[in-house]
């Protein structure tokens, strides 16, 4: 069976760094027209784009949009600015929200959190991306247009909700699995990936650790005894991006690498 990338104009939230960016080199090379990046860190979208043009070929454009998803009221401009950006005759059809900010909760720390910091964190994993992928769907549905949106989850969703990260990872995939069933109906397929422990910016520590490629310490937490890179995640992405994503429509996959502690 022929695998293909479905959308070919798409926006990756959280494009600059880690999962994201590792997302839109994989969807680069599967045959994405155009690959805009947004996040709030002007200096890592331009080092991003640098370093994907070198990649991409003479036909793929990658553009950046500075964006923040927790201010919900600039969805629907950031959308028509980005369209406008690649033009008329390169219709937005995919979406891949990858931003998201961590908290600490152990040693009581995510049960005397503070009001700010719980804010911060449901503002960004959650709230910001439910109205993200909910008014990109609106968005196709109102142009007559099919698409795909890929959320990145984490496999916090299948934890003890002992911190509002955890919180906010459950409720999102919760969502996915339930709209995902619904969106498919309208041409929008929605599905979501819950990685497990990934070497990226969030964690810094892990570089300590071998992610079965760089020499490091043993992983212990799961049966890989490694890491996880952020183009293992990628391919999973490009998966539930391409055609055979709508029969996994409302479908959250996780990719733990085997991790035991599920359930502390």
């Amino acid at each position: 069976m022929n695998v293909y990338l479905k959308p070919k104009n798409i926006m990756i939230i959280g494009g600059a760094s880690g999962i994201g960016y590792a997302a839109a080199d994989r969807l680069l090379q599967a045959g994405a027209s155009n690959v805009i990046l947004a996040s709030r860190n002007s200096q890592k979208l331009k080092e991003a784009q640098s370093s994907l043009k070198m990649k991409a070929g003479k036909e793929q454009k990658i553009s950046t949009y500075m964006f923040d998803i927790q201010n919900v009221q600039s969805h629907n401009s950031m959308i028509d600015d980005v369209q406008k950006l690649i033009g008329a005759d390169n219709p937005l059809d995919g979406l891949v929200i990858s931003s998201g900010i961590n908290f600490d909760g152990s040693n009581w720390k995510g049960f005397n959190i503070s009001e700010t910091d719980w804010d911060n964190v449901m503002n960004v994993n959650l709230k910001g991306a439910f109205f993200l992928l909910r008014n990109f769907a609106n968005y196709l549905h109102a142009n007559n247009r099919k698409g795909n949106i890929c959320v990145v989850s984490s496999i916090s969703a299948h934890r003890d909700l002992l911190s509002v990260y955890q919180v906010t990872k459950n409720a999102l995939s919760r969502i996915i699995h339930a709209y995902g069933k619904y969106l498919c109906e309208r041409g929008v397929v929605l599905n979501c990936v819950e990685p497990g422990v990934v070497n990226t910016d969030m964690m810094p520590f892990l570089k300590d650790y071998t992610d079965g490629i760089r020499p490091g310490k043993t992983w212990n937490d799961s049966s890989i005894r490694r890491t996880i890179r952020p183009e293992e995640i990628a391919e999973i992405i490009y998966l539930l991006m391409s055609n055979l994503g709508e029969i996994l429509s409302g479908s959250c996959v996780l990719c733990g690498g085997g991790t035991k502690a599920l359930f502390p």
